[in-house]
């Protein structure tokens, strides 16, 4: 890894191009095909989580990953898993591909209305794992807090979309009490993660896949991907306080974002805590020109992380990067669904960069 590009990335400073990540494979089927195969097609218990199958998925996703772009592979806790959902009661089921969370409240009366303690199994598997991977990998890949969503994100697990929505107009007070537990926990979880990583004079990577961002602290990632069902004044009133409690509470935030939530990035900058924005490209309905203008308003003000999959497009797509984004603060992650995919990636975006370069030479 060479820190001072990530250290400059951070910093936004010009660097004469953006950074590069690549991920090989998607779906939780495509990255961690042992445990998969293990767990797939029933309810998963905490017992089914093999440390043993797991530590060699990462150990060939590390190998995989060597040589591809500027971001090295960093592992977390089994990413493909629903970790907070499960710690705070959701069932989990598998398929052959991935795993999801089922609804676990009927009714709010009904619900145990306490904070998880570390005694909970889903709990004690999920810093099992950290620390797995602490002394598994000795170094040779750094260690970073599993993916865990964010509070409106559990919630909307929790109970189920269809009655989360009522309930936000019906038990307003219900859902801000669940939604700030929610957040309490997120903090407390990913504090737990945070202190089984050493120290690291060359800074923390943190991230799954292609979500990846270096920070000169211990970083987690924060999203709220159910802001896609929220209107702006819902999310502003029940969630937005809570992310930036928990952004004041952790050393360094990277947060997350898909393009059907635009309407979100100005409240977002306006958290000095969130140190980092990830704005995806999304493929379904996508406003194109829309997502292009919000990478540039997230650039000016903090690093950026874009991420897309990789198409067909890719090479006019990045082009349109290179031309009109300034290259400082900015990264571009792309996931592959394979290693040849990955490799292509690598080369496209070299020869894209040096085409560039020629040019303003020129």
């Amino acid at each position: 890894m060479n820190q001072n590009l990530h250290q400059a990335m951070w910093q936004r400073q010009e660097i004469g191009r953006p950074l590069l990540g690549i991920n090989a494979g998607f779906m939780a089927s495509q990255r961690f095909p042992l445990l998969m195969k293990h767990v797939a097609g029933k309810a998963v218990r905490p017992e089914d989580i093999r440390a043993d199958l797991f530590l060699k998925d990462c150990d060939r996703l590390y190998e995989t990953h060597q040589n591809l772009g500027d971001y090295p592979y960093v592992a977390a806790p089994f990413a493909g898993m629903a970790w907070l959902e499960a710690i705070m009661g959701c069932p989990i089921q598998a398929s052959d591909t991935n795993l999801w969370a089922e609804p676990c409240i009927s009714q709010w009366d009904q619900w145990h209305w306490q904070k998880p303690d570390r005694q909970n199994p889903w709990y004690q598997k999920l810093i099992e794992l950290m620390q797995a991977l602490v002394e598994h990998s000795r170094g040779r890949y750094q260690v970073a807090p599993t993916l865990m969503r964010g509070p409106s994100d559990i919630l909307f697990a929790l109970r189920g979309a269809s009655n989360l929505l009522m309930d936000l107009i019906d038990e307003p007070e219900v859902v801000k009490k669940a939604a700030a537990l929610c957040a309490e926990f997120w903090v407390e979880a990913a504090q737990a993660q945070l202190e089984c990583i050493p120290h690291s004079e060359a800074g923390y990577i943190a991230g799954d896949a292609a979500l990846r961002s270096w920070a000169p602290d211990k970083l987690a990632w924060l999203q709220e991907d159910a802001m896609a069902l929220l209107s702006p004044k819902i999310f502003r009133e029940f969630f937005l306080p809570l992310d930036r409690q928990i952004a004041r509470q952790i050393p360094c935030v990277a947060f997350h974002l898909h393009g059907s939530a635009l309407w979100a990035i100005d409240d977002l900058l306006g958290i000095p805590e969130i140190d980092v924005m990830e704005l995806n490209l999304d493929d379904a309905n996508c406003d194109v020109e829309g997502t292009l203008n919000g990478w540039k308003k997230i650039q000016a003000r903090k690093p950026l992380v874009i991420w897309r999959m990789y198409g067909d497009d890719f090479p006019v797509w990045l082009e349109r990067i290179l031309r009109e984004l300034p290259a400082n603060g900015v990264s571009i992650h792309v996931s592959t669904r394979d290693l040849e995919e990955a490799r292509k990636v690598n080369e496209i975006f070299q020869s894209k960069v040096n085409q560039t370069q020629s040019k303003s030479i020129v």
